[in-house]
């Protein structure tokens, strides 16, 4: 059975998409969208003519993983003239919360967790894992989080940054500088090459890696403005022994949009998810 709504979501929201019918789900999926992002827009394909839009959260992939209890975080990711002055870690924490609460109210501790993450997602899930793994003669309020995460999985998402032009021209379609008057989110200026808040990311990450399945998709398709790709593959690969590196169709906002269940993309996408669900196979 599926659980969905058309109503706002707020800021800092964990929204269920699909929830099984028949039982407790044996798996958590959370997606987690990207820089000028939506919890639905982002995984959802447009209507063609008479066709409705297709979110694959919801329409697509409980029908291949039917036992799973699929979600979709919900934060601030506006690019100009952002009403939020939270960065990514206070959006990680927001969402090891709100998701520790529910799991706890659903009695779910334990139950296996894998993350999706487009873009700038996949950063907020990097920085919630490191904020959840207990350090040494320390305890955490998000351990199970921690402990049970399975699988990463990651759509274009900069672990060493990108070009902060590419970010605005993702999101505005222009390529000229902007206005004074236009203030650029605070996520512009992580997400870039050489961002210190970045590397420091990619630095603490680096020591959990080993917990987790990780597959990595590059975008295949260029940006039809920038004439580019928005993340290249050296910044959207990790380059971990462990790591699965596929190249994906589509631009970097079209490579997480399916456009039905014979898309070839979905059946890449859904079979990752489940290799991912099984925890680090070498």
């Amino acid at each position: 059975m599926a659980v969905s709504s058309d109503s706002h979501v707020d800021e800092g929201d964990l929204k269920v998409l699909y929830s099984p019918s028949n039982g407790p789900a044996d798996l958590d999926i959370v997606a987690v969208h990207g820089l000028g992002g939506d919890a639905s827009a982002t995984w959802t394909y447009p209507s063609k003519g008479s066709n409705p839009p297709i979110l694959w959260l919801r329409d697509l992939l409980p029908q291949k993983l039917p036992n799973a209890r699929i979600m979709t975080f919900q934060y601030n990711s506006q690019i100009l003239s952002n009403t939020s002055k939270y960065s990514v870690r206070e959006n990680s924490a927001k969402l090891l919360q709100i998701l520790t609460d529910l799991r706890e109210d659903d009695e779910a501790e334990g139950r296996p967790i894998v993350f999706l993450g487009h873009s700038l997602g996949g950063i907020i899930i990097k920085q919630a894992l490191r904020i959840a793994t207990p350090l040494i003669a320390k305890q955490s309020p998000y351990s199970d989080i921690s402990t049970s995460t399975k699988g990463l999985i990651f759509f274009g998402t900069p672990h060493r940054g990108a070009d902060g032009a590419r970010w605005l021209t993702l999101v505005t379609n222009i390529t000229s500088s902007l206005s004074p008057q236009i203030k650029a989110s605070p996520f512009v200026k992580a997400l870039q090459t050489h961002s210190e808040e970045l590397f420091k990311i990619t630095q603490d990450f680096r020591l959990l890696t080993d917990n987790y399945a990780i597959i990595s998709f590059y975008e295949q398709d260029v940006h039809p403005i920038l004439g580019d790709v928005i993340v290249e593959k050296l910044s959207a690969v990790m380059g971990l022994r462990h790591e699965e590196a596929l190249m994906l169709g589509g631009d970097h906002s079209g490579m997480c949009k399916f456009m039905g269940m014979t898309d070839p993309r979905f059946n890449t996408v859904w079979r990752a998810i489940r290799r991912a669900s099984k925890g680090k196979r070498f």
